[in-house]
């Protein structure tokens, strides 16, 4: 058994750090090792004492590239003190959008001048101390300007009207912006509110009551404010601006899409990199004395500089690279130095600085960065504790220690009694009092945060919490989930509580949350969460930014007293370190049972057992050199099997395997998935799976990420199950993957004709009338005649009779059409005037042909059996279709009208037969192309085909991000329905209605990880499904059109 003294020891180990947060950038730093990255430090120094010797002008910026855990953010956190202690001023911009570059950086302006930092007092109060002493006003003046007494206008006129004599330049072209920082530091709330407002650029907001201060209504744009603010600290000494956590913007923005439904809006990180690249650039002219530092990883920094309109090579020097540790010594010294404090407190002696890790452990130590150190220290302290016993570690490099299943070493009923009093005698008036809501409502939201990811079983560090800081906080607590160490892709959520009933106020706070979040629909991994119980103010500027937070995707909910007491007992059980509270945490959940985070998060599962932490991703140290696995196999199933099915996975609850039948694709399936959720790698392996039976498929790539579906993984993926290894050999060899580029003639050009082969249809009345319908519905748009008029109206008629004629005449190409539309036959169609209406849509159509050179047939003209039929000795033939050279979606809804139109005709004439499956045809962005409005160039067809297409054996998919943003005949006609996660309420919201049609309830979509779905099918029950990785290489980022081409052209 341990030894009592050494089991409080690991307990206090357990509490372990090792990712500091934003935040704790600006809290004193415990330790620094000299010899961990000297050289990188002292470049960071050199460049602040650059800009502290200028007379007005920037040094060029300092990139610090780092993987992840390679000390980036203590970096900065050691240089926030190295410049607070040489008397400068240190900023720092966390989230960063390019889209809103200078709103974030007048936001990270104001936050670091309410920050202490180092100094006794805010920056702020630094600042106009300084500002104040140059003015040379009075000492009654110069404590009513800092804040310590009452500011009055006459006292602020006085003080302005003295800076302008004591610096004439910048006091005339900065004496609003001054006055506005001088009201920021005042004790009176209101003015606070006006000048935050103002100095914002939120211009209806500031317009009532400024005019007393002497502030002008009309605000100035963002980067003006900006480079004020920095003329007015540049007066008074240097600064740095350090620009950190950029990694999980573009992380974020890689696979997201806007799930609005109109499939319009794409964030690329691509474009957001040009446009924070050029926002760094510009930094330099628009700001004085100060030093940019960046710190981000190799691939982020590349990413700009390769965007950038500007030019970065004058303005960044980059030759600063985070490394890994050095040497054996650095790593005792690094592991020494972050014990210490915790054997302090527990009062243990240890035999040797680095116990329970002996000394000679750390000559691997070299492989590992800071962090991934760290991280496997910390998982042997933990298997010690759990084991009961101490247990040496020798090798940084041997496996973890198996867990142990001993029970929990204390009764939890006396945490239930104390969890029961410490609610009882809770007082939580304060967390909803406006004067207090500050400090007492992160402090209540961070416990229980904290408390919640404990009761996730996260003792790895999957999860971080952090509360809003000290000043005038933008959040109230901040929870973050790790999605990719690699790529640094988070998911956020902040949350702050919001009980000011006066107008402006709650403006001045709800515009600092939206400032800090950057709340993006096409984002999702940002999440707001605003808690507030009174009325909201009734003004149409308060209405409107209300809809505004609502609109990008922010929660607007109530707090209850009964979860503030569940928060208050928590945040005194975490203060008294229980060693027993983890495991009553996990059989309790008290956090996850609370009514605002069973909402926000979804409700904990009904059943009490502790959930065990899941190995880490990488099934090794984070940070550190992974060997990969071996890959047990297991025998695939023939391609003929009696009754062929589709590997789903498995049930996340049972691990059971789930299978369904292959000749159910026939009844179609959708996916509704949001971005994170995996949906990209279902949708590959269902592919990867019909063609593993032999079932050939067409698939549209509108985000170039299915185009490799013919390339091997490079090293088996870690979501690889036995037996996945020989299947993707399988796949490979039996698979022919073929890459079309519409419109790209470099690629592997296509096009088809608009009008379906009539002659296979003309004999049967119901399927001519159907092909006629899908022809006018293609052609109308294209004639102009597409509209609600009279003439709209008899135009669709000629159109529809003059292809009736043509059909059961002439049949053949849309040119040949096009000159029987320009001399319309006469008898060919019954309405007068019918000449002159078809004379002018001919000329219409003839100038579309022109214009788009797909509408008509230009570049090679493709049946659909070229598309299905693989190469000889192949099984199955996978079509890419990608849309990289259809620039808008007009132009891709009338493709793919045409696509499906000749794949309608070309089934009919090729059905299944007795085949489960006759082919595939996968819709990625659905409501792209059959949206739930208007209608588009292909929604006819589409539907048709969601309609028809199953009883001659012709297999659809459907994936989209918006549940009601596709049309209901697509929802309606699809027997198989998968959902992913969404974070969006609304999309959760008709997720829940959709699924609720199938009598199902979606209850937990929002705390889907990233491969689990919810299915249900004909026959099968709903339940919770974890699909395995797809057997084709899919790495983070999507391919760039070149790569697109290159493939299509082998």
């Amino acid at each position: 058994m341990i030894d009592p003294r050494e089991r409080r020891a690991l307990e206090e180990l357990r509490r372990l750090d090792w990712a500091p947060t934003q935040d704790d950038v600006w809290s004193r730093l415990d330790f620094h090792i000299d010899g961990l990255n000297r050289d990188v430090g002292a470049a960071v120094v050199r460049a602040y004492e650059t800009a502290d010797a200028s007379n007005g002008g920037c040094p060029v910026g300092l990139v610090v590239q780092g993987r992840h855990g390679a000390g980036k953010t203590h970096l900065i956190r050691w240089a926030r003190e190295e410049v607070q202690l040489r008397g400068g001023y240190f900023f720092l911009m966390g989230i960063a959008d390019g889209k809103t570059f200078w709103p974030n950086v007048v936001s990270a302006l104001l936050r670091g001048l309410y920050r202490n930092g180092s100094y006794r007092h805010p920056q702020l109060a630094v600042l106009l101390e300084r500002l104040a002493e140059i003015a040379g006003i009075s000492n009654d003046l110069r404590l009513r300007v800092r804040g310590a007494n009452r500011l009055t206008p006459e006292a602020l006129d006085h003080f302005v009207s003295a800076f302008r004599r004591a610096a004439p330049e910048v006091g005339r072209e900065c004496r609003h912006t001054l006055r506005a920082l001088v009201m920021l530091a005042s004790a009176e709330e209101e003015a606070n509110d006006l000048a935050e407002n103002w100095l914002t650029s939120a211009q209806e907001e500031t317009s009532i009551g400024l005019e007393r201060w002497g502030v002008p209504t009309t605000v100035k744009p963002p980067q003006q404010v900006a480079g004020e603010i920095s003329r007015l600290v540049a007066c008074t000494g240097a600064a740095m601006f350090a620009v950190d956590q950029i990694d999980p913007v573009f992380a974020q923005a890689r696979t997201s899409v806007v799930d609005d439904g109109s499939g319009s809006a794409v964030s690329e990180p691509v474009a957001l990199a040009a446009d924070l690249g050029d926002g760094l650039m510009n930094m330099r002219d628009e700001m004085r004395r100060t030093v940019t530092v960046v710190a981000c990883l190799p691939t982020s920094w590349t990413l700009i500089e390769r965007n950038a309109t500007a030019s970065v090579g004058g303005r960044f020097r980059t030759e600063t690279r985070l490394s890994r540790i050095p040497s054996a010594e650095i790593a005792v010294k690094l592991v020494s130095a972050r014990f210490e404090p915790f054997f302090e407190l527990a009062d243990f002696e240890p035999p040797f600085p680095t116990w329970p890790v002996v000394p000679e452990a750390f000559r691997d130590a070299p492989g590992f960065t800071p962090r991934g150190l760290l991280q496997r220290v910390d998982r042997h302290v933990q298997a010690c504790l759990k084991a009961g016993e101490v247990t040496l570690l020798t090798d940084l490099t041997e496996p973890d220690l198996p867990e142990s299943t001993l029970p929990p070493p204390t009764d939890l009923t006396v945490l239930d009694d104390r969890f029961t009093q410490l609610r009882t005698e809770a007082v939580v008036d304060a967390a909803l009092a406006p004067a207090t809501e500050d400090r007492e409502m992160s402090r209540l939201l961070v416990a229980g945060l904290q408390a919640w990811t404990i009761e996730q079983g996260d003792r790895r560090g999957r999860y971080s919490v952090q509360d809003g800081g000290d000043g005038r906080p933008s959040m109230h607590a901040w929870l973050l989930e790790t999605l990719d160490e690699d790529t640094e892709d988070e998911a956020h959520w902040s949350f702050r509580g919001l009980s000011h009933r006066n107008a402006i106020a709650v403006q001045a706070r709800l515009r600092r949350l939206l400032d800090f979040v950057n709340l993006d629909p096409a984002i999702p991994k940002r999440r707001a969460v605003l808690l507030r119980n009174p009325v909201w103010p009734s003004g149409e500027v308060s209405k409107r930014m209300k809809q505004e937070f609502l609109d990008r995707g922010g929660v607007l909910t109530t707090v209850s007293t009964d979860d503030l007491r569940t928060f208050t007992a928590l945040a005194t059980l975490l203060a008294e370190h229980d060693p027993a509270l983890p495991d009553w945490l996990l059989a309790q959940r008290p956090a996850g049972n609370t009514a605002l985070f069973s909402e926000v998060f979804g409700p904990p599962p009904d059943d009490a057992e502790a959930r065990q932490p899941g190995p880490d991703a990488s099934g090794g140290p984070a940070g550190s050199p992974v060997a990969a696995e071996p890959i047990g196999e297991r025998v695939a199933e023939p391609a003929t099997d009696a009754a062929p099915s589709l590997d789903l996975g498995t049930t996340a609850e049972t691990g059971l395997p789930v299978r369904v039948p292959l000749e159910s694709l026939r009844k179609h399936a959708v996916i509704f998935a949001g971005s994170g959720s995996g949906k990209t790698v279902l949708i590959r392996r269902l592919i990867e799976e019909c063609a593993l039976h032999g079932v050939s498929a067409i698939v549209l790539d509108p985000n170039n990420d299915l185009a490799r579906l013919g390339d091997a993984w490079p090293e088996p993926p870690k979501r690889w199950r036995p037996g996945d290894a020989a299947l993707a050999t399988r796949y490979l060899a039996g698979t022919d993957v073929v890459v079309w580029t519409p419109r790209r003639t470099s690629g592997r050009p296509v096009s088809f004709q608009p009008l379906p082969d009539f002659s296979a249809v003309v004999d049967d009345p119901d399927e001519f009338g159907l092909a006629l319908d899908t022809a006018v519905a293609a052609l109308a748009p294209r004639a102009r005649m597409a509209g609600n008029t009279a003439k709209a109206d008899r135009g669709r008629a000629v159109l529809r009779q003059a292809l009736d004629y043509f059909a059961r005449t002439r049949n053949g190409s849309l040119s040949r059409f096009v000159d029987l539309l320009g001399g319309l036959p006469e008898g060919a169609a019954s309405l007068g005037r019918a000449r002159e209406l078809a004379a002018d849509m001919a000329e219409t159509l003839r100038a579309a042909m022109v214009n788009d050179p797909m509408f008509g047939g230009d570049g090679e003209t493709l049946d659909p059996a070229v598309l299905l039929t693989p190469a000889p000795g192949k099984r199955a033939r996978i079509s890419v279709v990608s849309l990289i050279g259809l620039p808008n979606d007009e132009h891709r809804q009338s493709f793919v009208n045409q696509l499906q139109m000749a794949l309608f005709a070309w089934i009919k004439r090729h059905p299944a037969g007795d085949r489960p499956l006759g082919g595939l045809f996968v819709m990625d962005e659905a409501q792209t192309f059959v949206p739930s409005g208007p209608m588009t160039a292909c929604t006819e067809s589409t539907v048709a085909l969601a309609s028809q297409a199953r009883k001659y054996g012709l297999g659809l998919i459907f994936a989209t991000q918006a549940p009601k943003g596709i049309h209901n005949r697509i929802t309606g006609n699809a027997a198989t329905q998968f959902y992913g996660f969404l974070n969006s309420p609304v999309q959760i919201a008709a997720a829940r209605e959709v699924a609720a049609a199938k009598g199902s309830a979606v209850l937990e979509i929002s705390r889907l990880e990233a491969g689990q779905f919810y299915a249900v099918g004909e026959g099968t029950p709903f339940r919770k499904v974890a699909v395995p990785m797809c057997l084709s290489y899919h790495p983070a980022s999507a391919l760039s059109a070149e790569e697109v081409l290159a493939r299509a052209r082998a």
